[in-house]
C-alpha cells in the first residue's frame, strides 16, 4: 500500500504539475521567475502568511526601486522596517532582519543572488538558504525544489531534494499512512526512505492534495486522487 501511495503520488504530479508562477499575478510572476534576488526574497517570507501573498512582497518592493541587495545589504534596519511597513502586502513572521540578511547573503556573492546556488549542491544551497534569518530547512528545501522544477537547476542531484514538510504535506502523509503521527522530522524522513531517488518530488502533489481535498477537518475523500489506496487515517 505504501508504495502504491508514492507511486499515486508520483503519478499525480507528472501529469498535473503546473509552475506556480501561472498561479501568480501576470507582473509578479514575471518579476520573480526571471530575478534571481526577487525569487530569493519571496521565499524567504513564504510562511506564516497565504503564500501568493508572500511572493507579491518583493514586487512591491521592486515597485518603490529597492528590490537592489547593494541598497538592502547597507540599509539600516530601522529603514527596512519603515520599508516593509510601506508595502501594500507585509511579511507575517522575519521582516527587516530576513530582508537584510537575504541581501548580504547576495553581496557575498559578489550581489548576483543566482550565484547563490549556480554549481553547488542542494545540500550546500540549503545551508546557504539557512542563513537568511527565519529560513528554516522547510523553506530551503521548497526554493531548492522550485529551482529545480522551474529553474532547471540542480538536475541529477535530486536525490538531495527534500519535501517542505508544511502542514498540508504532514497531514497528507499521517491519512495516507506514510507517518505515524504529524512530525516535520517524521515527514522528511519518510521521503527519503520511501524515494531516496527524489524526496522532493512528493512535495508538490501532497502539497495540493492537502490544499484541495485532505483538508484539516472534514476531507473529500471522494475526489482525492488517491482514495483508490488510501487507508484515510482521519
Amino acid at each position: 500500500m505504501t508504495a502504491g501511495i508514492v507511486q499515486t503520488l508520483i503519478a499525480y504530479r507528472g501529469e498535473n504539475y503546473v509552475s506556480d508562477r501561472d498561479a501568480l499575478p501576470a507582473d509578479v510572476g514575471r518579476l520573480v521567475y526571471t530575478d534571481p534576488f526577487a525569487f530569493l526574497v519571496g521565499a524567504a517570507f513564504d510562511r506564516g502568511m497565504p503564500w501568493k501573498r508572500a511572493w507579491e512582497i518583493p514586487y512591491w518592493i521592486h515597485r518603490k526601486g529597492m528590490l537592489d541587495a547593494a541598497k538592502l545589504a547597507a540599509a539600516p534596519l530601522d529603514a527596512l522596517s519603515s520599508l516593509l511597513k510601506s508595502l501594500p502586502v507585509r511579511p507575517r513572521y522575519g521582516g527587516a532582519g530576513t530582508l537584510k540578511s537575504a541581501a548580504e547573503l547576495v553581496m557575498e556573492f559578489g550581489g548576483d543572488a543566482a550565484a547563490v546556488w549556480s554549481g553547488a549542491s542542494p545540500s550546500e544551497v540549503r545551508r546557504r538558504l539557512q542563513r537568511i534569518h527565519g529560513v528554516g530547512p522547510g523553506i530551503a528545501a521548497m526554493a531548492i525544489r522550485i529551482l529545480r522544477d522551474d529553474w532547471g537547476m540542480f538536475r541529477g542531484q535530486e536525490s538531495e531534494i527534500d519535501v517542505k514538510p508544511d502542514v498540508h504535506v504532514m497531514r497528507v502523509f499521517k491519512r495516507a499512512a506514510l507517518i505515524a503521527y504529524e512530525s516535520e522530522g517524521a515527514a522528511l524522513e519518510a521521503a527519503r526512505r520511501l524515494h531516496p531517488a527524489f524526496p522532493g518530488e512528493l512535495d508538490w502533489p501532497a502539497w495540493q492534495i492537502g490544499m484541495k481535498w485532505c483538508v484539516a477537518g472534514t476531507p473529500n475523500c471522494g475526489a482525492c486522487p488517491l482514495t483508490a489506496i488510501c487507508p484515510k487515517r482521519v
